[in-house]
């Protein structure tokens, strides 16, 4: 075997940008992308142009394969392949402008969104070609070579990473050249944006009607199928299937995060069954035949249990975006096992395109995930606030009737939704307060309790603006503090130490001196906390305030040691009549004697 020379790389690229110019293109925009953020030493004006460019890119890689190979496989003329790859530009540009990471919804809906459409576009590329009458034989061989390339591009590029990075590293510490540090993740970016991209590209098949009369299995991938793959997966589905006899047993709901155990195990079960999907043609062994044969019978059941388990979710608490997706795929696995178990085809197209589909109804159909995500959590909310008298005319209002624990929790679930996803708004009473569009301020301001959050009430005190100046006149010594009521620290070097009193009623001044921590003075925080209690009950019992620095700096006087504490965030709780500090963050100036 004979290293390639350098002409012959070189070749090879300029082969590959010829035939996948708008691939290679994505490629090296989204390398520069990566290149810029990894120089940016602090807050690029341009950030976000620079990720959403990245982004694009990302998605314009197998967008522009797919449609490349689209068109080589229905014989298209040269002109005709290029206007097809202009359609597709024309349509990143687009997402270029969608995908604005300043939006209020980027995080919630968009980026989902962008990741269900980055996953269509891959599973485009496995099936595009064979959208027409070419044999499932050909679809096989086909996405088996996709698979080597990655699989062999991945470990290429992997070695080649680590040779060049110690080779680096080896030079900068004999020779001192003082190599920055972001030459290794440049260099990373580099080979798997580039190296890896033209790797696979140069290897992508030239021809879709493949040569099938020699078998698809060689040694290693005979052997990782067979002794490794499908001994995983029937592990794993002996796993779910002892839960299911263990649920049966009991006779209880399953545990929610069994659904995603569920789809997990399915997707290495489905991976491991398209691999295995000729290999008993060429393995008669037991374990192989009855895995193709029964693999679909076994999955089966394990939907009924995930349907069961995200049911019980929904009715819980409402439908997410999140189990919205376990749903749809549910549906998904029983429409695939439906198919595979009464079809005479067994046509194994059938898994990308449809699991394609199910992922743009989730993201982008008419009922995509987020609006009735954020319908199903209003109706929720607004059905329990109504029984308890806080819904009317459209608004939600104050009352007074307690929750069950069940609705308390509910509520609370749904009101952290809405206010995530800036959908608190037109629930709202006008005018507007902006503080009720956070959900803590707006429980206290609904006056929900449950009978186990009633006998405890909790108030925040906060800063009004980062940018206060704190006066320091008169003071020699300043400490910053975050302290808990109760909490022991261990000395051992001298100093003054701040301690809450277990009570959290009481600032405790301690010096460490000749190998003992002494007591030098207590001060009582009882009249602060009524005084802020107080202020907040005027405030319509907001558990939230925000205080300006006067309110917050207390001057307080012991028998010898006068102290200035300037708080700049405190957590106080009342049980029955009794309140007390649990946590105190602050700024305490002391004069030296």
């Amino acid at each position: 075997m004979q290293l390639p020379t350098p002409g012959f790389l070189l070749t090879a690229f300029l082969q590959v940008c010829r035939r996948f110019p708008g691939p290679m293109i994505s490629t090296f925009l989204a390398t520069a992308a990566c290149f810029l953020l990894i120089d940016s030493t602090g807050a690029r004006e341009d950030a976000d142009l620079v990720v959403r460019t990245w982004m694009t890119s990302q998605l314009g890689l197998p967008f522009l394969t797919a449609l490349i190979a689209y068109s080589e496989s229905k014989n298209w003329s040269e002109n005709r392949a290029w206007l097809i790859q202009l359609f597709g530009i024309a349509a990143l540009v687009g997402c270029w402008f969608w995908l604005d990471n300043k939006a209020e919804n980027f995080e919630t809906q968009i980026l989902p969104q962008y990741v269900a459409l980055f996953l269509v576009l891959h599973l485009s590329v496995a099936f595009a070609p064979y959208l027409n009458w070419r044999s499932v034989r050909n679809f096989w061989e086909y996405n088996r070579q996709l698979f080597a390339n990655i699989v062999v591009g991945a470990a290429f590029t992997l070695i080649l990473f680590a040779g060049l990075a110690l080779a680096i590293l080896a030079v900068d510490n004999l020779f001192d050249t003082h190599v920055p540090d972001r030459v290794y993740p440049k260099l990373f970016v580099l080979l798997a944006g580039i190296f890896n991209t033209a790797f696979f590209l140069f290897h992508f098949p030239e021809k879709y009607s493949l040569d099938t009369s020699e078998g698809g299995y060689n040694l290693i991938f005979r052997n990782l199928c067979k002794f490794i793959l499908i001994p995983i997966v029937l592990l794993y589905f002996v796993i779910l299937y002892a839960y299911g006899a263990k649920i049966g047993i009991q006779w209880s709901l399953p545990k929610g995060w069994v659904g995603s155990l569920i789809l997990g195990f399915s997707v290495a079960g489905i991976f491991t069954y398209l691999l295995n999907f000729y290999l008993a043609e060429e393995d008669n062994s037991w374990i192989v035949k009855n895995f193709k044969r029964w693999f679909w019978w076994v999955l089966l059941p394990l939907t009924g249990l995930l349907f069961i388990a995200i049911v019980r979710r929904i009715s819980d608490y409402g439908v997410t975006e999140l189990r919205f997706l376990v749903a749809d795929l549910g549906i998904w696995l029983a429409a695939a096992c439906l198919y595979f178990l009464f079809s005479k085809n067994d046509n194994i197209k059938f898994i990308p395109i449809s699991l394609a589909l199910f992922a743009l109804v989730w993201a982008f159909g008419p009922l995509n995930a987020f609006s009735v995500s954020e319908r199903s959590q209003k109706g929720r909310l607004t059905e329990i606030l109504e029984r308890s008298g806080r819904f009317e005319n459209g608004k939600i209002k104050p009352g007074t009737t307690l929750l069950t624990e069940p609705e308390y929790d509910q509520v609370n679930a749904a009101l952290i939704y809405l206010e995530n996803r800036k959908a608190l708004s037109d629930l709202l009473p006008n005018p507007l307060d902006s503080a009720l569009l956070e959900h803590g301020v707006l429980m206290s301001w609904l006056k929900i309790e449950s009978d186990s959050t009633k006998e405890s009430k909790h108030l925040s005190i906060n800063q009004e603006t980062d940018d206060e100046p704190i006066e320091i006149h008169g003071y020699d010594l300043a400490y910053k503090l975050e302290l808990n009521a109760g909490a022991a620290y261990e000395r051992s070097q001298p100093g003054n130490y701040f301690t809450l009193s277990e009570n959290g009623k009481m600032l405790q001044w301690h010096q460490w001196k000749d190998g003992k921590l002494n007591l030098v003075e207590v001060y009582s925080l009882t009249p602060t906390i009524e005084k802020w209690w107080e202020n907040q009950q005027a405030k319509e019992s907001y558990t939230s305030v925000s205080l300006p620095i006067q309110e917050r700096t207390l001057n307080l006087s012991g028998h010898k040691n006068p102290i200035r504490v300037i708080v700049d965030s405190a957590e106080i709780e009342m049980k029955g009549q009794e309140k007390q500090l649990n946590f105190l963050s602050c700024w305490v100036l002391i004069q030296q004697r």
